[in-house]
């Protein structure tokens, strides 16, 4: 049934495109030929069925992209048989290259949880199949005090085998996959203190800033001395607003004292928060941040996630303000739900500089390929991994615009594509233009002329590609179906 939709959906591609050459637009995928000596027909005038008309501004440039960012999260959590499952590990190899191949992963959100301070080590249990996955998780954010000095640390009271199975298992992989390719991996460490288990013990971290400046810089030490890498950004606390006692003034204390000992120790990561569950509440926690003396000024990254869903939309702007008002930038770093819509608006120029939804990959049977939200890839019971729906179009914008890109202003004249412009570091430009409905676009500003269209529709829909150039009058026409987003990467 897959292999039937993919036919018909290029077919609609193929039938898109003659329509438009018909209309004088000319190249294979629908991009107006330039005049009568082009290898690409049709005349310098647009064809007049033009639904959609984009300009680009060459002039106005926005955000520069970090990079595309996962949470080294798989399937070693079996949740309905309540264990450990290794098998994701032979299949490691496999979805770092697809991560970097398919999505353009460049960053790893790497999480260490509060319950890592505790004299027993539960995650080794784990395993090792002496616990459950349930058991284990109820001490996840149990946190002892290892002793009552925050300026020397008892080794013994650190469980750091969860911290480690993540780095050497995921972190160098992917590191050393980049290497190869003259990449750079950004590791952004990521401290978790949920409220949601059921022991939590008898330590605050969020009522201790010097004892959260203790652990955070442990961890970082231990990732720098231990295996070679110092992390590029802290996140503060992963969703304060879900968090044990994780207020905004907590927030603001725990930046300035988890600044100053890292810069102490020679470690000097990117300051990102707060990383509230909802982008409404970024404002809020940023308010009470500001009242904390020095906390604000530090913060180089504001991150929000989504998970006010639409209403989300509504708050961006002020986000945006805000952080400029800080000399930051911002950042969408989890929304599980995220749609190729969410992305557009979070990109959009002036926006976000990276972006995620959460896992690296899942397994499962082939609905998963719909069902796996918050997921890059799945593997299918063969073996066989892919991305899934939800990442197949955004995937195809985030392998194209590499870290270092600068997004670029694009307005809407005409229709309600959504539309993005960036120019990479080595020169190239990437155009990606997502209609809804369906439509004939025409683009105007581009500062190239000669781009690869490569098209990708809803639900796993195989790859269209072609090429298209500008015509006679400088405009790029191309036609895409509806639900379909459409990446133009250019090769002049």
């Amino acid at each position: 049934m897959l292999l039937v939709r993919k036919y018909i959906r290029a077919a609609i591609v193929v039938a898109a495109v003659a329509v438009l050459a018909s209309c004088g637009g000319g190249s294979a995928a629908g991009g107006g030929g330039g005049g009568s000596s082009s290898s690409s027909s049709g005349g310098s005038n647009p064809p007049g069925n033009v639904t959609s008309r984009i300009s680009i501004d060459g002039t106005r440039a926005g955000q520069t992209i970090s990079g595309w960012e996962v949470t080294a999260r798989f399937w070693e959590f079996d949740k309905a048989n309540d264990r450990y499952d290794a098998s994701w590990l032979t299949s490691r190899d496999a979805i770092v290259q697809k991560l970097i191949d398919d999505a353009g992963i460049t960053r790893v959100r790497l999480e260490v949880r509060s319950g890592v301070e505790n004299p027993v080590d539960y995650w080794s249990q784990f395993v090792a199949g002496q616990i459950s996955y349930n058991t284990g998780r109820d001490h996840y954010y149990e946190k002892i005090n290892d002793n009552s000095d925050p300026a020397v640390a008892n080794a013994g009271g650190f469980q750091w085998s969860s911290f480690d199975y993540y780095i050497q298992n995921f972190v160098l992989p992917m590191k050393a996959q980049l290497t190869a390719r003259n990449k750079t991996l950004h590791v952004n460490l990521c401290f978790v203190d949920f409220n949601t288990t059921p022991f939590k013990g008898t330590l605050s971290l969020s009522g201790s800033p010097s004892e959260y400046a203790e652990f955070m810089t442990l961890a970082a030490m231990r990732l720098r001395d231990r295996f070679g890498i110092s992390p590029d950004s802290l996140e503060i606390i992963l969703e304060p607003d879900n968090g044990d006692g994780w207020s905004p003034t907590a927030v603001g204390r725990a930046i300035v004292a988890a600044k100053s000992r890292l810069a102490a120790a020679g470690i000097n990561p990117k300051i990102i928060a707060p990383s509230t569950s909802s982008a409404g509440g970024t404002a809020g926690f940023l308010d009470g941040i500001a009242t904390i003396s020095g906390a604000s000024s530090a913060i180089n990254t504001v991150s929000y996630h989504r998970y006010d869903g639409a209403a989300a939309d509504q708050s961006l702007a002020t986000i945006r303000q805000r952080a400029a008002s800080l000399g930051a930038d911002t950042a969408m770093l989890e929304y599980v739900q995220a749609t190729i819509q969410n992305f557009f608006k979070d990109m959009a120029f002036g926006g976000a500089t990276a972006w995620q939804a959460y896992a690296a990959a899942r397994k499962g049977d082939a609905a998963s390929a719909t069902s796996a939200y918050g997921a890059v890839l799945w593997q299918s019971p063969g073996g066989t991994l892919a991305l899934t729906s939800q990442y197949s179009q955004i995937g195809l914008i985030q392998r194209n615009v590499l870290p270092g890109a600068r997004a670029y202003a694009v307005t809407s004249q005409l229709g309600s594509d959504l539309s993005l412009d960036f120019r990479n570091p080595d020169g190239s430009e990437v155009i990606a233009v997502y209609s809804p409905g369906g439509s004939t676009i025409e683009i105007s500003g581009a500062g190239h002329t000669a781009f690869n269209a490569t098209f990708a529709g809803p639900d796993r829909a195989a790859y269209t590609s072609s090429t298209v150039n500008a015509n006679g009058s400088g405009l790029i026409i191309v036609t895409i179906p509806a639900n379909t987003l459409v990446v133009l990467h250019s090769t002049n």
